[in-house]
């Protein structure tokens, strides 16, 4: 049966922008195999009958590099954005990654390690930086979160593939496997049609309209089309100070810091930290009735699953409850974490006190993927206006991966002086602060518009600043 003309373009535009999804979802794999690579490798390098034993300072700078050069990749990404597009920018993503990779092909040596990760967290970088802003042109707002959602499931992919191939493989090995989907990507990401949003701001609305048409963003094109003109017009004529300026009127700024400090607490809070230490942190835990290699492979099979009940609940109840519900199960996580290790510290070395660091492990993958994975990259892609989504963007990436650095570089100094219960329980104290934050601070966005959006932050603020004015005024009107 042959469809109608109107329902066969909505069917086509929901494929397209679902094949986009699954491209990033490539990219979004080699960053979790990226970072998984820490865990298997720091632990065998570490052996003294490694073929390339390390110092625990340089496992240290291993784990900790690939942050370090984020704010690079965030900055590279933000000017190709604002220079050639969202989609470009998105291309590109794969070079460095392949570079990085390719560093494992000459020999093996700390120095070239050092310069893998650093190639790699550029590629973090401009992961971030890109994808999200991109899905948040091509996008249909009432499958946004869905889209998102399973795009940070590769992430969770990637660090079970890095799971499996770092306890079998050797380093060269897992590099040149690692360094064929980046070269894919490449060649079949070229495929996809520009944005809309970037075409109007190119004076090329012809091509915007068959952009419109092809993504199915709107049944009435020329609307959409006159729509999505009024919505960019001001972003054809600022320079970049005009952008600055406007980054700090009080709206943007406010969604800056919302969006910054959901990021920085994020990463404060050792997710980065326990992706790139987790089977050492179970080797320590001495964790015995599950091979701790073996137990990170079904902890991400775990995350994995986590992340499918992602793409359903993320549009379902929203990004706020989920973020909520998420940092509440990572607080609860590494509270049991830092309750094994107490016991450990007092001399109680029993094997039935395991299961705390087990249940910790699946507790921890499992609710940091309906959550913690997925929200605040969407809500980096849907609360931005364009004319300083580039930007913003940018800066909580740079944001991101100070912090990030800052806590895996520091955990092994904080568990010196401090043990690591403390820094567990530190950890789990900032994600109950983070979820708190979250439910009080962040809107809900879910099934909006960009330009909705961008009215409810609007509305809220004029509604605070009312309060400000008549504190009698009710809260429930905020």
């Amino acid at each position: 049966m042959i469809l109608p003309k109107k329902v066969s373009e909505h069917r086509f535009g929901f494929w397209l922008q679902w094949y986009a999804a699954i491209e990033i979802f490539m990219m979004g794999v080699m960053v979790g195999i990226v970072c998984s690579w820490a865990s298997p490798y720091l632990a065998k390098l570490s052996r003294p009958d490694s073929p390339l034993p390390i110092t625990d300072d340089e496992a240290a700078w291993f784990a900790s590099l690939i942050n370090i050069s984020r704010p690079l990749g965030a900055v590279l990404g933000a000017i190709f954005v604002s220079t050639f597009g969202t989609k470009i920018s998105t291309l590109l993503i794969g070079i460095p990654f392949a570079l990085g990779w390719a560093c494992f092909f000459i020999v093996n040596s700390v120095s070239l390690i050092y310069i893998s990760r650093l190639l790699s967290g550029i590629g973090i970088g401009w992961y971030y930086s890109a994808f999200p802003l991109y899905i948040g042109e091509i996008s249909d707002p009432k499958i946004r979160g869905a889209l998102v959602s399973f795009i940070m499931q590769g992430i969770l992919v990637g660090t079970t593939l890095g799971s499996v191939m770092g306890a079998y493989l050797d380093i060269w090995l897992f590099a040149a496997i690692s360094f064929v989907p980046n070269v894919i990507y490449v060649i079949t990401f070229l495929i996809m049609p520009q944005t809309p949003y970037y075409l109007v701001s190119q004076h090329r609305n012809e091509e915007a309209a068959r952009s419109i048409q092809l993504y199915n963003r709107n049944a009435d094109v020329t609307t959409e089309l006159s729509n999505l003109e009024k919505f960019m017009a001001t972003d054809r004529q600022m320079t970049f100070l005009e952008t600055l300026r406007e980054l700090n009127t009080p709206i943007n700024r406010k969604t800056l810091l919302m969006i910054g400090t959901v990021y920085a607490f994020l990463q404060l809070s050792g997710l980065f930290t326990v992706t790139a230490y987790l089977e050492t942190m179970l080797i320590r835990a001495r964790v015995t009735v599950i091979t701790p290699s073996f137990l990170v492979i079904m902890v991400n099979i775990s995350g994995v699953v986590g992340s499918w009940v992602a793409i359903y609940t993320n549009d379902k109840f929203g990004r706020t409850i989920m973020l909520a519900i998420s940092c509440g199960g990572v607080a609860i996580a590494m509270t049991l974490w830092g309750i094994n290790y107490c016991l450990l510290d007092l001399g109680y070395d029993n094997p039935n006190f395991q299961w705390l660091s087990i249940a910790a492990s699946f507790i921890y993958q499992i609710t940091l993927a309906v959550g913690l994975m997925p929200v605040p990259t969407t809500l980096t892609s849907e609360m931005f206006a364009p004319k300083i989504k580039s930007i913003a963007a940018c800066i909580i990436n740079i944001t991101s991966g100070i912090f990030a650095f800052s806590a895996s570089r520091s955990y092994h100094p904080m568990v010196e002086y401090l043990t690591e219960k403390f820094v567990f329980w530190i950890y789990a104290l900032l994600m109950i602060i983070t979820a708190v934050y979250t439910l009080t601070c962040i809107p809900e966005t879910k099934g909006k518009s960009l330009a909705e959006i961008q009215e409810l932050l609007a509305k809220r603020k004029n509604s605070i600043k009312k309060i400000a004015v008549d504190p009698k005024t009710s809260l429930d009107k905020v």
